[in-house]
Parts: C-alpha cells; sequence; structure tokens
C-alpha cells in the first residue's frame, strides 16, 4: 500500500536526521487508502458505472432538467476535496436518489424523449435499473463511507485533528469490520 512506503519514507528520514519529527498526513494516507481501494475489481466497475451514469445526465441538459425534476432540484455530483473522495461522495449521492433515478427512467417523460431512444441512453437506463449495481453501490458504500468520514474530519480546517485521528480511525475500521461481520 502506497501508506506503507510513506511510512518507511518517514522513519528513514527520522534516523538520517535526529532532530527532525516527521509525522505523515492522515488526509494523504486515507486518500491513498481509498484509491487503493478503488482499484478492487468489484469497487472499479461500480465507480466506473456510476461515472456513466453522472456523466450522461449532466451531459445532456434536458436529462439533466429531468433529473433535477425529479429529485427535487438535488445534484448527483459531490465534490470534496480529493479526487477519490469525490467518487464515492458522488456514489452516496446517487445511492440517496435510487428511487427517485429509477422513477426518472421508467417515467412517460424519459420514455418519450429522444434520449430514451439513443444506444447511450439505454446503456444508462438498464445500469439505472440493475439490482446488482445498486448492491454494489450499498456494498461499495459500506466499505468506504468510514474512511470518507474520517478523511472528511482530518481534512477540516475548523480544529487540528491530531488529538482524535487515532480514535476516529479505530472506530473506521470497527465499522468496517461490523459492516462485513
Amino acid at each position: 500500500m502506497n501508506c506503507k512506503i510513506l511510512l518507511f519514507s518517514g522513519s528513514y528520514l527520522e534516523v538520517k536526521y535526529p532532530h527532525m519529527f516527521w509525522t505523515p498526513c492522515a488526509a494523504h494516507c486515507i486518500n491513498l487508502m481509498l484509491k487503493d481501494i478503488g482499484k478492487l475489481p468489484i469497487v472499479k466497475m461500480t465507480l466506473s458505472r456510476a461515472m456513466e451514469v453522472t456523466g450522461y445526465i449532466y451531459s445532456h441538459g434536458w436529462v439533466l432538467n429531468l433529473m433535477r425534476q425529479k429529485t427535487g432540484k438535488r445534484e448527483l455530483l459531490r465534490p470534496a476535496v480529493t479526487r477519490f473522495a469525490t467518487s464515492f461522495l458522488t456514489l452516496s449521492s446517487l445511492h440517496t436518489q435510487k428511487v427517485k433515478l429509477r422513477k426518472m427512467f421508467i417515467s412517460t417523460q424519459w420514455k418519450e424523449s429522444r434520449w430514451a431512444k439513443e444506444q447511450k441512453g439505454k446503456a444508462v437506463e438498464k445500469i439505472v435499473g440493475m439490482n446488482s449495481f445498486w448492491n454494489n453501490v450499498a456494498y461499495v458504500l459500506k466499505l468506504t463511507a468510514p474512511l470518507v468520514r474520517v478523511l472528511r474530519l482530518v481534512d477540516s480546517e475548523k480544529k487540528p485533528a491530531m488529538g482524535y485521528i487515532y480514535e476516529a480511525v479505530d472506530r473506521a475500521k470497527e465499522a468496517i469490520m461490523a459492516a462485513f461481520e
């Protein structure tokens, strides 16, 4: 894992320069963990499909307006400080809007639109209708949500995270273990 390399490098620096004190950046380490998790086949496939859905919706004005209408003007894209957290926050938004998105793609408005007849529109409609996609979304969120919460905590500028980072990481590990028994 990339974080291990970072820790090794820090330890090396402490040995070479004993007067220096080194600590790894918690936000960077958690971001690297999310990056590695994103490489797992099921996670990679789920994120790819989620990006296909959001990319399609946000690149077609009419479809975007329909989505906003059906979701009560809620957005799917959720920017974050780090690129990898953004992917998982967007996945969480998709999961929150699951029922409304499914209704959108079976609505008369969608079915009668020209977008529903296009190959990409049909592909996105199929993804949104797949139970396996939504099951994988829930699985990925169980795996990553605790880490994303810690990342948001340590990346906050409101107060220094050093005093509670270890407890937060322990709670995240316990939450992930409990989610998967």
